[in-house]
């Protein structure tokens, strides 16, 4: 058995997915570009090598990126999955980021291989495989299928750029590097459309999204002297405006585009969760919004990271902006 902290060599995870036939592909729950491109991914390229595989995940597919070729082969997490060799965890810093049915349902598997990017990954799992230098899960599949000679078929090809390009902001953040710049490059060398998938993915918009953006607008909050954005989502304007859980993702993106802020929050109010999500961001390379969001159990990377929290929201918030207060308030001091 491997957990350790160092990432196990491509030739243990190749070696897991030649011996076994049965296969379980997942991410985390309120899957992102990242979660569905690397499933999609790992689970047709697994396919491609004559195993069987079932590709799942606590919730549906987010609409967005429902335009995602063989996005319909990702199903909802099935209370019970008999005769199942090896479940692979992706895109997940912890186990219970999988969603506690999805948790049980893959409870009687031999093998738990946990492949990831996330900074903050606790490491569980029989085969690990956590490598934060890399700017996506997709990225960590990249290499891992170029190290398995695997050619790329256009659904796993879309699926890593798309895993690519939405972690990277579509390579606005820090990790946009030379060697990711390449690795685009080399997908679309292979044929990705990328005019049809930049117009799916970041200029298509929903009406009831729009009407929630207005009210972020209206609601958002300025502080420490306009350095730290945030604001709070509840479940009386959700309902209100009819918006769906998929018209809540990036709401994070506007405040952090405010001129001269450091920090974002988002806090949102959970239907049939008495936890508050809470999103946050660092536009600061010297603060480290992980670091922040461990203390608060937590996680994600130091741009970008979030967490799970006891409510009610005006508590959480209040607890959140306190510990970035303080952090924004060491970073001016060295200034």
């Amino acid at each position: 058995m491997i957990n350790s902290n160092d990432c196990c060599h491509f030739s243990e995870i190749a070696d897991v997915f030649r011996k076994y036939r049965r296969f379980a592909v997942i991410a985390h729950f309120r899957p992102d570009g990242d979660a569905i491109g690397s499933t999609l991914a790992l689970g047709n390229a697994l396919k491609e090598m004559g195993k069987e595989v079932i590709m799942i995940n606590e919730d549906p597919v987010p609409h967005q990126l429902r335009f995602m070729s063989g996005s319909d082969q990702i199903q909802v997490t099935p209370e019970h999955l008999e005769d199942i060799d090896v479940a692979i965890s992706l895109d997940n810093g912890t186990l219970k980021r999988l969603g506690a049915r999805s948790v049980e349902a893959l409870s009687q598997v031999k093998v738990l291989v946990n492949i990831d990017h996330h900074e903050t990954n606790d490491r569980f799992g029989d085969y690990v495989c956590v490598r934060p230098m890399e700017c996506a899960t997709c990225a960590v599949l990249y290499h891992l299928f170029r190290y398995m000679e695997l050619p790329l078929t256009p659904i796993m090809r879309d699926a890593l750029y798309v895993g690519i390009s939405t972690d990277t902001g579509s390579f606005q953040y820090s990790k946009t590097t030379p060697e990711v710049m390449e690795m685009a490059a080399d997908l679309i060398r292979q044929g990705v459309n990328v005019h049809e998938i930049n117009r799916q993915l970041y200029q298509e918009t929903t009406w009831a999204k729009l009407q929630l953006m207005r009210e972020e607008l209206n609601g958002m909050k300025l502080s420490f002297n306009q350095r730290i954005a945030s604001y709070c989502l509840t479940n009386q304007v959700k309902q209100s405006l009819g918006v769906t859980p998929d018209d809540t993702e990036g709401l994070i993106d506007v405040l952090r585009s405010v001129e001269g802020v450091w920090l974002a929050a988002y806090f949102e109010e959970i239907e049939d969760d008495a936890r508050i999500r809470v999103s946050l961001r660092s536009k600061v390379e010297a603060i480290s919004v992980s670091k922040i969001a461990e203390q608060f159990n937590g996680g994600g990377h130091s741009m970008a990271a979030g967490i799970r929290m006891p409510g009610p929201i005006e508590n959480a918030s209040a607890l959140i902006l306190e510990a970035l207060e303080a952090a924004a308030a060491h970073y001016q001091s060295t200034l």
